[in-house]
């Protein structure tokens, strides 16, 4: 006699798309083999604790988190019966976040009484893009060997080529100038292997979040550049606080005295427009001078500078 239960966990497990279900008081009672192979988390580490424990902790498109301004959509969906979906990112179990299409759909008990969410995600990650990338740019000798993106040389060539592009087009870009904040702190405290898993969470990160034509690349030490292309001064905002915020939801497991600990991580942003009478010299110095501003008012900020003559904003929200 078929195990109608068995046979349906055998579906759920096999779906591409990862799929957990939680109870009318969101506490995760199924965790698919796919959520495990997408998130890093096994079903022994989820299940009986709530979704709202911040285990993969989604946030909406601009980094905010969704039970904090919106409301959960898992206790929404419960209220009312509608079916959600929307992109998110969610954190990895490595610290990084990902992005993904969630879907929220409540499911009813056999009285018709909704008695839980099924809550359904797939990944967006451009997976078989940053690995062609990477294959490319350890060939050419352009790779950061920590971090498996762009290096310094690759970044000032792809700078150079984009203000030709605008000179001779008007084809507009902008640059973000990220470093980490207590960056050495990180180091000299949990040693430098905990150290390069902060570069990788920040390097995947950013990666996953920006456009298949935007540029990102590890400039040195804990400072990352990113080109974006084809952008104005209302989206280098966006872009540069959406960064800001998923790097602040990203988190890495380092050993401490005490065992293990985790490890927050925050970045202070520089963002500018590049002009046509730029050089790479003048648009890193102005970039730069804007990621120091954000150190100087207090590290885990945004500082933006749409244009020579534009005020510089800073742009910060509590955790």
């Amino acid at each position: 006699m078929l195990d109608e239960s068995a046979f349906k966990r055998d579906i759920l497990d096999n779906l591409f798309e990862g799929v957990y279900f939680v109870d009318s008081q969101r506490v995760i009672t199924y965790w698919s083999a796919a959520t495990a192979s997408l998130t890093g988390y096994s079903a022994e580490d989820v299940v009986g604790r709530t979704c709202c424990e911040n285990i993969i902790n989604y946030v909406d498109k601009w980094g905010h988190s969704l039970c904090e301004t919106g409301g959960c959509p898992a206790q929404l969906s419960m209220e009312d019966g509608e079916i959600r979906q929307m992109p998110v990112s969610y954190r990895h179990k490595e610290g990084h976040m990902a992005p993904a299409w969630a879907k929220f759909i409540p499911v009813k008990d056999q009285s018709g009484k909704i008695c839980g969410v099924m809550e359904a995600f797939q990944d967006m990650s451009p997976i078989e893009r940053e690995r062609e990338k990477s294959r490319l740019l350890e060939k050419m000798a352009l790779m950061d060997p920590v971090t498996r993106i762009a290096n310094r040389l690759a970044a000032t060539a792809r700078l150079d080529a984009r203000l030709n592009e605008l000179k001779r087009y008007g084809w507009p870009f902008g640059v973000l100038f990220c470093d980490v904040d207590r960056f050495k702190e990180v180091n000299d405290t949990y040693g430098h292997e905990t150290g390069d898993l902060v570069l990788k969470a920040v390097a995947k990160t950013i990666s996953a979040n920006v456009r298949s034509s935007d540029f990102v690349s590890r400039w040195g030490g804990d400072e990352f550049l990113v080109v974006l292309q084809n952008t104005n001064g209302d989206n280098l905002f966006r872009i540069a606080d959406k960064i800001r915020r998923l790097m602040e939801q990203c988190r890495v497991i380092a050993s401490g005295d005490g065992g293990r600990v985790t490890v927050g991580v925050t970045a202070s942003i520089g963002a500018t427009l590049a002009l046509a009478d730029d050089s790479p010299d003048s648009l890193l110095r102005r970039v730069d001078s804007l990621m120091y501003q954000s150190k100087r008012e207090g590290t885990n900020r945004a500082s933006v500078d749409e244009s020579r003559n534009a005020v510089n904003t800073s742009c910060k929200n509590g955790p």
